[in-house]
């Protein structure tokens, strides 16, 4: 079964700082998304700079997210390093969007929705990107 067949969604920075805030659509998203049984997807650099970007007293909230049974936090292994590697080329502001890439990277590989606040700059990353926009 491919996993576009399986359903989900990509959460990239944003989106994990919004569930760390408790912003309603971003918990209706994933909540929705457990409870249909789909796959709520956390690049492993949108886990790294969304804890960055979490103040201290939220670690615990963005743990829940990341520990839910139906969440995934893929790898930025060497073939992922390639894709966005290549998604990125030539940009002078490769490193700043390290993690935008990854998230871009999964929901295209899937071709599920990326819950986003910024769907212009996942677009300009890889056109291909479905985007579900924050509010």
């Amino acid at each position: 079964m491919s996993p576009a067949a399986l359903g989900g969604v990509v959460f990239d920075t944003a989106a994990v700082v919004g569930w760390a805030r408790r912003l309603p659509y971003v918990h209706a998203v994933a909540w929705a998304t457990a409870t249909a049984g789909h796959t709520i997807v956390v690049p492993a650099a949108v886990a790294a700079a969304g804890q960055a970007l979490v103040p201290a007293s939220r670690l615990d909230i963005l743990g829940v997210l990341l520990d839910l049974p139906h969440t995934v936090i893929p790898a930025l292994d060497i073939a992922t390093v390639s894709k966005v590697g290549r998604l990125l080329t030539g940009r002078s502001d490769a490193d700043a969007l390290v993690a935008a890439g990854h998230a871009a990277s999964e929901a295209v590989a899937r071709n599920w929705p990326c819950l986003t606040a910024r769907p212009d700059m996942l677009r300009r990353i890889d056109r291909k990107v479905l985007v579900d926009p924050l509010p």
